[in-house]
């Protein structure tokens, strides 16, 4: 409990190195202080670009840990301040007691006495330091820049958290924070950033907590920190936000660019991207808690070949480890004879292998006693491991693999690599959020600074050693999350309720994730414990075959034959859809591994300044150009919001005009799905498995919008990202297109009647009523070109 405050109130001097602006300032305390020397702080500014800059406050500088290159300890969270670094011309004046800084992007205003902060762009505000919020009693309703202090001992005073608090605009509205399950907008909640279990996902309680926010006041906010960060976002008072961190140093990252896109770009430059996953990591995954031999796992496998349904990749959860084994990495023989000939079949038959894990080790096994004896796990203060109850699956007693040691790292990723030889494709990373914060770790650090870092340093650790053996298809299917964690993908969401509720909750956890840095995000199809209703399956799965990547897993079967003949039907006219758009969202995993922008997009990230769309958490967008909207009911009448923009019903072809909510009457077997027109979409025959390489046949399908449309496809085999024009005149069609590696391209033009030619990079196609390529036919109001 804190025993007072200190507050940062005037401005004594300030001084301009290079990119850096530090001012030295006085304090006021809320308790008595022993000494009339006064309590001064550094606050500084340092700027990356025009546009990105750093604000920290340090409680006790000179107390800041050493820089690695000066013997210090690794710094954590790794960021790469020269990946988003650009030429700054900064203008420093004071006039009237405020010193402003003007980059050219931004201008940032310190009043010196009293001390007060505001950030604007080309004259607006962005961000504003609150510092006069009162109470009908002239009581402060919250602290302004500061840090709290905590009596120790009934004695010493130490800074037990850094804080600041600022303005939050009339219409101002907040994302972000990892992946979180309420509300779409955060305003008006508290926020707790540190990692707990939330057993399901319709509560406050996150596995992916990230410190990083967006606001439609045109800037983005990073909490550059371990530790614990609380938020309260006009909960406690509408006007006012306040963010403090269990720390003596607050530090945060300024993004103000002009667009989320932008926003995010920079900040996953920043905190790092993902390499684009391996192909077959888009097809289909059926799991389920869990398959407990190796005859139950290949009649998976043989049925959903039997059934034509596409798959690639099968799981197994901790039954392929021997009871009360959990997690030591070995195989249960018995259960699973000769893994190694298991595996070779899986492979035979076009299937990948994904095993479970988490990284406790229970008591009474062979793993732990060596990692005992080498002192490889998490300790608890004495030097002895901390071994915790209900620790390892099963509810075993068990203790934590170290990740900042690095011995204790390469052992278990030696183990991995061991199981990687023998032909396993991926590990579920499960778990990560235990981390005591009175637990000691070989770095020195304590669980208040490492329980949040915890699962990217576990899940770098796996990821590390399948890329390293497998090279580009280095993967995870990870659960935990914080700053940067986007490096290591994918990531799934947790365990949902197999409700519509649950349903719901999944989605707007992956919209939240999409806007915190997360580009490929998965969820359990059906929901994780218990059995849904045949109707809720085929809704879930419309959904998640339709997300950046597709997992059915459960405590009951998930596999759609469990649900009866009509959902299997449905399931399989799903799954054929997502592997014959597979071209369409690769190529979207190309532009997340460029960009960091995420494959799975809430409509606010493309239609920021569109209000109809800020709290719409019940559609997305698939890419830039598909409109996913879920039916969380068997059938009825489903409202679809259209963003701006011509959208065309993908199953129809019925045009809609912008900004505009249309209502579909759906069945259980219609999901509604919107194509952008002036798109193109690349598409694939769907097969029953993913397919390496560019297509040999590849489809790109033009909608136009005022005569033209706009695409892009990525090209594996030469490693392009190309793009593709049509436009349609009076004239004819001309479509632009680079070579592709694909034998055989089929253009298709929506909308254009009766074209005087057709031309492919300038050369004009042959008309014929059944066309090779050179040639070019009309079908159906369609302009169907073959390259």
């Amino acid at each position: 409990m804190t025993t007072g405050h200190v507050t940062v109130t005037t401005v004594d001097s300030y001084r301009v190195e290079d990119r850096l602006v530090t001012f030295e300032c006085t304090t006021e305390s809320s308790v008595e202080r022993l000494t009339d020397q006064p309590w001064t702080v550094p606050v500084s500014l340092e700027f990356f670009g025009p546009a990105t800059f750093r604000f920290e406050l340090q409680a006790n500088p000179e107390a800041r840990e050493r820089h690695p290159a000066e013997g210090g300890r690794e710094r954590y969270p790794d960021l790469d301040p020269e990946a988003i670094s650009e030429p700054v011309d900064l203008s420093v004046t004071e006039a009237e007691g405020t010193v402003v800084v003007e980059t050219g992007a931004v201008t940032v205003h310190v009043r010196t006495d009293p001390w007060d902060f505001r950030v604007e762009r080309d004259g607006e505000v962005l961000f504003a330091e609150e510092r006069e919020l009162y109470d009908v009693r002239g009581n402060d309703r919250t602290p302004p820049l500061g840090f709290e202090l905590e009596e120790i001992n009934e004695g010493p005073h130490r800074v037990a958290e850094t804080r600041t608090a600022f303005r939050l605009q009339p219409e101002e509205r907040v994302y972000g924070l990892g992946e979180q399950f309420t509300g779409f907008d955060r305003r008006g909640r508290t926020f707790d950033l540190w990692h707990v279990e939330p057993l399901g996902t319709q509560t406050q309680h996150a596995y992916k907590n990230i410190p990083f926010h967006l606001s439609t006041a045109g800037y983005g906010m990073l909490v550059d920190t371990t530790s614990r960060v609380h938020y309260d976002l006009g909960h406690s008072t509408t006007a006012t936000g306040v963010v403090s961190v269990a720390d003596d140093r607050f530090s945060c990252v300024f993004f103000c660019e002009d667009s989320f896109t932008d926003i995010l770009e920079t900040y996953t430059g920043l905190t790092g991207r993902p390499d684009r996953p391996p192909k077959w990591s888009f097809g289909l995954w059926m799991s389920r808690l869990g398959y407990e031999s190796r005859e139950e796992l290949e009649g998976v496998a043989e049925r959903l070949r039997e059934e034509d349904i596409p798959a690639d990749v099968i799981h197994l959860d901790p039954f392929w480890m021997r009871d009360e084994h959990a997690c030591d990495l070995v195989w249960d023989r018995e259960q699973f004879p000769d893994p190694e000939g298991m595996i070779e079949d899986l492979h035979d038959r076009h299937f990948r292998l994904s095993l479970w894990e988490h990284p406790h080790v229970p008591v009474g096994t062979d793993a732990f006693e060596t990692g005992r004896a080498e002192g490889y796990f998490v300790n608890d203060g004495t030097g002895k491991p901390y071994v915790m109850d209900r620790t390892c699956q099963g509810a075993y007693r068990g203790a934590l693999v170290d990740f900042s040691d690095p011995d204790a790292t390469e052992w278990w990723q030696e183990k991995h690599r061991d199981l990687l030889a023998m032909g396993v494709d991926v590990f579920k990373t499960d778990y990560g959020e235990y981390v005591p914060a009175d637990a000691v770790f070989d770095n020195g650090r304590s669980g208040q600074s490492m329980h949040n870092l915890y699962p990217y340093l576990y899940n770098e650790a796996v990821y590390e050693v399948t890329r390293d053996v497998h090279g580009e298809d280095g993967l995870v299917w990870g659960r935990s999350a914080w700053i940067g964690s986007q490096r290591f993908p994918v990531h799934w969401g947790g365990d949902p309720h197999p409700s519509e509720s649950g349903m719901a909750a999944a989605l707007r956890g992956g919209l939240s994730a999409s806007l915190s840095g997360i580009a490929f995000w998965s969820h359990d199809i059906g929901g994780f414990r218990g059995t849904p209703s045949p109707e809720l399956y085929v809704r879930w799965a419309q959904f998640g075959l339709l997300s950046s990547h597709a997992r059915c897993h459960g405590t009951t079967p998930r596999e759609p034959w469990a649900f009866g003949e009509a959902a299997t039907d449905q399931f399989r006219t799903y799954a054929e859809l997502r592997y014959s758009l597979l071209p369409y969202i690769y190529t979207y995993a190309e532009v997340a591994a460029r960009t960091g922008l995420p494959v799975v997009r809430p409509l606010v990230l493309e239609y920021q300044d569109d209000p109809a769309v800020r709290q719409l958490d019940t559609q997305y967008l698939l890419g830039e150009d598909l409109l996913v909207v879920p039916v969380f009911a068997g059938s009825g009448t489903r409202s679809v919001y259209l963003p701006a923009g011509e959208w065309v019903d993908y199953w129809t072809g019925d045009r809609y005009e912008s900004e505009q909510t249309v209502y579909r009457e759906v069945d259980l077997g219609t999901l509604p799905l919107f194509v952008r027109a002036g798109s193109v979409i690349p598409r694939r025959d769907p097969t029953r498995h993913v397919q390496p390489g560019t297509p040999d046949e590849l489809t790109l399908r033009a909608r136009l919008a005022d005569g033209e449309a706009r695409g892009r496809f990525f090209d594996e085999d030469r490693d392009e990202l190309v793009r593709v024009r049509v436009d349609a005149s009076r004239t004819g069609v001309d479509v632009d297109l680079p070579t592709l590696a694909s034998d055989r391209v089929v253009v298709e033009v929506e909308g254009v009647d009766q074209p005087d030619a057709v031309r492919v990079n300038g050369d004009r196609l042959d008309r014929s009523d059944d066309p090779e390529p050179g040639d070019w036919a009309l079908m159906d109001g369609t302009v169907v070109a073959v390259v």
